[in-house]
């Protein structure tokens, strides 16, 4: 009876393992593997081998299908049902996720055995279990009937190929040797994944107006080398530190300088932008070069190695470039073939400006929607972030709002507005402009606002009409990418004589109050002035440096006009 129950607990678990591997390479081996390390813990029964099973699972499966094993027997040849296929669409953990819900789990119980090693919750669960639900159509009852009905331990022996007997005696000689050379590679370095990326159709991305990365055809000469393929995405899921989350798809594809080169992105689900892998095989190396995760999925440039070359999507169109340290731009086209863009010179990346340059690009998406502009930031280095930049620009001409946006690209590459190299996205607002105190010319308070880390404060700071910066970081009240109405932003700047505490404010705030170390003092919304705007004299300039560690302790309220009200911090 024992050994009965243990063949059941084994089965469940080996079922468990295979949907959770299931790319579409047949992942038994691996499954059996786990699956059978999982059995071993028979203390407290399936939920235990079950808690186990999700550990090695979470924390690296047994890697390797064995090509011996491919020559031999193949899979019985059952096709995916449709919760198979709609688990196919999943990252690994929701997969897992949803598996440990219909295995008679609770949302919360599946939560907390997941959470030891992933952030999740019973949300998370529930989501999984939706999204599974949305792409099958079935109820709960069909979805485990297929689940129990899968065996994914049945295969069969291969055919012999159809060859001339001539032939027979040759190809048996040739496939000894073969198994003898696979046999002997297994056990000096170990086994590869076979398995290949996904290739994306070169015109997906024209059947939607929003293309993102999940739309990002493979591009490149080499797209159809399937071996080359298959190294590349097997080098990244043995990367221990940074294995892909879900299924690997080819972005490029081609030869770059006289190497073979591999761009690959992972498929981590909707909570998580992905990451991308570049992949490159020279005459004396190869390997996985760089790694980094996307500030959103919404399909960025992509820094190719250090080749001073970038992957741009087909939607974007018209690229040109500037160096930012220049008072205005001068933009410069950039030829793009086949999704990979011309070298840029060396020279044009300099530290002054994080190593960061300015594009432009009109963005054309092929079905609905209309063109726009884009504005990206992108560096020299592969695992730098290329952030995207939206702008709140100041009220007036064209021509004064352009000016704007120059100024605000040139503060945050060149004038320390905000670090780039792990921002997310950005929105560069205008919040006010006017003439400083003690004959300190017109400044324009500049907010910068990032959406990663996701609920982390903006800053601010004041530039000069070029955009040199005339401050220090500031803080705002945003914890998001937010409106202009509801943002207020404070800051310390020193003129020749003292230190100012300047605070504004948008239009949707009524009033401003410091409180703390340099007393109240108010400024209320007018009709005429507009939006509030609180100058307060500090401490006088001078005396023994740093300075900054004796300014004033304050903080700055800001009261909408809905009664909320938040505060700021000038750092």
């Amino acid at each position: 009876m024992a050994r009965t129950a243990d063949r059941g607990h084994y089965a469940r678990l080996l079922r468990l393992a295979y949907l959770v591997l299931d790319d579409g390479d047949d992942p038994v081996l691996p499954a059996r593997r786990a699956a059978a390390r999982a059995a071993g813990a028979r203390r407290g029964g399936y939920p235990a081998m079950r808690s186990r099973l999700v550990t090695i699972l979470l924390t690296g499966p047994p890697a390797g299908r064995h090509r011996l094993h491919r020559l031999i027997v193949e899979p019985a040849g059952t096709p995916p049902g449709p919760v198979r296929a709609a688990l196919r669409e999943l990252s690994p953990h929701e997969r897992l996720a949803y598996l440990l819900r219909r295995d008679g789990l609770t949302a919360p119980e599946a939560a907390a055995e997941l959470r030891a090693h992933v952030q999740a919750d019973f949300r998370d669960v529930d989501q999984a279990v939706t999204a599974v639900e949305t792409l099958t159509g079935l109820d709960e009852a069909a979805q485990r009937a297929e689940i129990e009905t899968f065996e994914p331990d049945l295969v069969r022996l291969r055919p012999p190929p159809a060859v001339p007997p001539a032939w027979r005696a040759a190809v048996a000689a040739v496939v000894a040797v073969a198994l003898l050379a696979v046999a002997g590679f297994a056990l000096t370095r170990g086994t590869e994944a076979t398995g290949g990326p996904v290739v994306i159709g070169r015109r997906a991305w024209q059947a939607t107006g929003t293309p993102g990365i999940a739309e990002w055809p493979t591009q490149g000469a080499l797209r159809h080398d399937a071996g080359l393929l298959r190294r590349a995405a097997a080098a990244w899921r043995a990367e221990r530190r940074e294995p892909p989350l879900g299924r690997v798809v080819v972005l490029y594809a081609g030869t770059v300088d006289g190497a073979s080169l591999v761009v690959l992105r992972d498929s981590p689900g909707p909570r998580e932008p992905p990451r991308v892998a570049q992949y490159f095989e020279r005459r004396l190396s190869r390997g996985v070069e760089s790694i980094r995760r996307l500030g959103t999925d919404a399909g960025q440039m992509i820094m190719v190695g250090m080749t001073w070359r970038y992957l741009v999507p087909p939607w974007m169109r018209d690229v040109r470039v500037a160096v930012p340290s220049g008072r205005s731009p001068r933009w410069v086209p950039v030829a793009v073939r086949d999704g990979l863009s011309d070298p840029l010179p060396w020279d044009w990346f300099t530290p002054r400006c994080q190593n960061y340059v300015v594009f432009r690009m009109t963005f054309r998406p092929g079905a609905g929607g209309g063109a726009r502009t884009v504005t990206q930031l992108a560096s020299h280095s592969p695992q730098s972030a290329s952030p995207l930049v939206r702008f709140r620009d100041p009220p007036g001409t064209p021509e004064r709002q352009e000016r704007f946006r120059w100024a605000a690209l040139r503060a945050v590459a060149c004038e320390a507005a905000t670090t780039l190299s792990e921002s997310g996205d950005l929105m560069l607002g205008h919040l006010w402009s006017g003439g400083l105190p003690d004959d300190g010319g017109r400044a324009t308070l500049l907010t910068v606002e990032s959406s990663s880390p996701w609920g982390g404060r903006g800053t601010s700071i004041l530039i000069s009409d070029d955009g040199r910066a005339l401050s220090e970081r500031g803080g705002t009240n945003s914890d998001s990418i937010s409106s202009a109405g509801t943002l207020a932003a404070a800051l310390w700047w020193r003129s020749s004589r003292r230190w100012h505490l300047v605070a504004a404010a948008g239009p949707g705030i009524a009033r401003l109050k410091t409180v703390g170390e340099l007393g109240a003092h108010e400024r209320e919304a007018g009709r005429r002035s507009g939006p509030p705007l609180l100058v307060v004299p500090g401490p006088r300039a001078g005396g023994t440096p740093p300075e900054t560690a004796r300014l004033p302790v304050v903080h700055v309220v800001a009261y909408e006009t809905d009664g909320d009200r938040t505060i700021v911090s000038p750092f």
